[in-house]
């Protein structure tokens, strides 16, 4: 990844991080109100006021206007709603009761929540969770990005860190602006993200139409922002509402990515094999999740969905399933290996889910002591206790969860790579080439499920044959020259593993993708490799076996020339004393 992709990145991640720690610091704080709730696309119109609160109390009912062209930055950002109240924080605005009627001065004081609010309150121990659940978001979706940066990742990673958007946080008057800007830029990069990662998935490849929308999904998503941007600085800086094509954009600008991406995926799915369709569910759903999420918090903006958009039911499921959706997109890459990033995502789950617990525990204890008990200086006890007791149980935790993501995640793996790690302790013992043939051959195969394996094996001219078909020069060159496995972009095959007997290029094995479709993943590559390894091991040893033979019987060859030798020689010296004996009897020469 290039510097500035890798300072984008980081940059984006902790600008969520940051509104993620804001809102989750606002949580701990009781929630307080002015007692209205109002349209922003009508001209600010009441659309309730809770019985006995400052709103109340004012004379506000159903159907006016509040006017914040004369309120300051301060009342707007609290008045909008752009950041909650704390209990005694005023607003000052104007009222108008009918258009007839001129405009009122009226100034509230924000109270604690009444009973009939408390129920939609976002301090409770369900939403600290899906709120928390964002950290977990990021830390995947950058390491992903990191680990694998290319414009697939970098969609999923856009929306991911979207997803963890916020608007529950308290700033400094001068910084809410800066902090909605951000909120802003998020709240875009997330369509335009998820519409990129649809037309690219699972390949990192668009064909035919969805080269349009991988092209067309920045350029549309740079007019969505101008909406956004332009209804902020109304409302911040003008106290205005926003102006038709300013709502109409913003809720338009993100349904419409949010359609087109799913529309995209569900093209894709049907065009698939059925085998490789499994990782399309996943995908799918996540994409619908959050567009019934988008579709009830933008629909809250216009009057004639507000009370739909508002309901109870609703809002508490479009705040589950936008929760779900981004575990729902992750789960279909981690558990089915979209791409290859499963090796760093089970010690980041790990850490993510403990960090996520640990918070979990202290927004309960917080909310237990605030809500339930009611008793000065217990809630300090409590959060003590709580502390001793994780700090004591950490390591136990730790090692429990690690199990259970192991186990829960990559079992399956796991028990492949054992399986290969076993068949590579037994190569180097194998009596004959055949037996090591036949597992770089099987063994992989049958332990990943992979679709095609092929064993090239170099004969005495130097070529890598098999069945007399030959290996492509080019990739026995970049074996030879990497002296590691190398990625294969073409045919059937996708890796090719060097198989080295000492310093000779002694095979080539060459191993498909996953029968699903799935690419081979570095930690299942490793494995292959340290086999390969080891098959290189039995070769060497093989050949050495070789060789003694081959020194052995030429041992026996000359010791047995050498008997015969000394036998000839044997009988060539008795010859030698017969003819001489015949010669001193005077019989004269031979």
């Amino acid at each position: 990844m290039k510097s500035g992709e890798r300072f984008a990145a980081l940059l984006a991640a902790a600008v969520a991080i940051a509104l993620n720690v804001a809102a989750t610091v606002q949580l701990f704080t009781p929630p307080s109100t002015f007692g209205y709730r109002i349209v922003y696309t009508d001209g600010n119109r009441v659309v309730g006021v809770d019985r006995g609160t400052s709103a109340d109390r004012a004379g506000i009912r159903a159907g006016d206007r509040l006017d914040f062209s004369r309120s300051s930055l301060h009342d707007r950002i609290v008045g909008l709603e752009y950041q909650p109240p704390v209990a005694g924080e005023r607003t000052t605005f104007d009222v108008s009761k009918r258009p007839s009627i001129g405009l009122r001065m009226t100034t509230l004081v924000a109270a604690p929540l009444t009973a009939e609010e408390a129920q939609h309150a976002t301090f409770s121990p369900l939403a600290s969770f899906l709120r928390l659940t964002g950290f977990a978001y990021i830390v995947i979706a950058l390491l992903i990005l990191l680990r694998r940066p290319n414009r697939m990742t970098w969609g999923l990673f856009l929306y991911l860190v979207s997803a963890t958007n916020v608007t529950l946080f308290r700033f400094p008057v001068w910084f809410v602006p800066i902090a909605q800007l951000a909120s802003d830029l998020l709240t875009v990069a997330g369509p335009i993200g998820l519409a990129i990662f649809a037309a690219r998935f699972p390949d990192d490849n668009p064909t035919g139409w969805r080269v349009w929308i991988d092209r067309l999904a920045i350029p549309v998503g740079a007019l969505f922002v101008i909406p956004n941007l332009a209804w902020d600085a109304t409302a911040l800086f003008f106290g205005g509402s926003p102006e038709p094509w300013m709502s109409l954009g913003s809720v338009a600008g993100a349904l419409a990515l949010i359609a087109i991406a799913g529309v995209t995926l569900v093209v894709a799915y049907f065009a698939e094999p059925r085998v490789q369709r499994q990782r399309f569910v996943w995908v799918m759903a996540g994409v619908l999740f959050t567009l019934l999420s988008y579709a009830s918090d933008w629909a809250r903006y216009w009057a004639t969905t507000y009370p739909l958009a508002t309901s109870d039911a609703l809002v508490w499921l479009a705040v589950a399933l936008y929760a779900i959706a981004p575990f729902a997109i992750a789960y279909a890459v981690v558990r089915q290996r979209v791409f290859d990033i499963s090796f760093v995502i089970s010690r980041t789950l790990i850490y993510t889910i403990l960090t996520g617990c640990i918070f979990a525990v202290f927004a309960f204890v917080e909310w237990l002591a605030a809500r339930v008990i009611e008793q000065s200086g217990v809630t300090v006890v409590l959060v003590a206790l709580t502390a001793i007791g994780i700090a004591f149980s950490l390591e136990a935790a730790h090692a429990r969860i690690e199990a259970f993501v192991e186990g829960l995640l990559f079992r399956r793996r796991h028990l492949a790579e054992r399986h290969i790690a076993s068949v590579a302790a037994g190569l180097p013992f194998a009596e004959n080439g055949g037996i090591v043939d036949e597992a770089l051959v099987r063994e992989p195969v049958e332990a990943y499920a992979l679709t095609t394996s092929a064993l090239f094996k170099r004969d005495t001219a130097g070529d890598y044959l098999r069945n007399d078909e030959p290996l492509d020069a080019a990739i026995s060159l970049r074996l030879l020259g990497t002296r590691r496995s190398i990625r294969l972009n073409n045919g059937d095959a996708v890796l090719a593993v060097p198989v080295f007997a000492r310093s000779h290029l002694e095979a080539v094995a060459l191993y498909g993708p996953h029968a699903n479709g799935e690419d081979i993943d570095p930690d299942e590559v490793a494995s292959i490799e340290a086999m390969c390894a080891a098959a290189g091991t039995a070769y060497d040893h093989l050949d050495a076996l070789r060789v003694e033979r081959e020194i052995a019987r030429w041992r026996r060859l000359a010791e047995r020339q050498a008997r015969e030798l000394a036998k000839l020689r044997e009988r060539t010296s008795l010859l030698g004393e017969h003819l001489a004996g015949d010669d001193a009897h005077g019989n004269g020469s031979v």
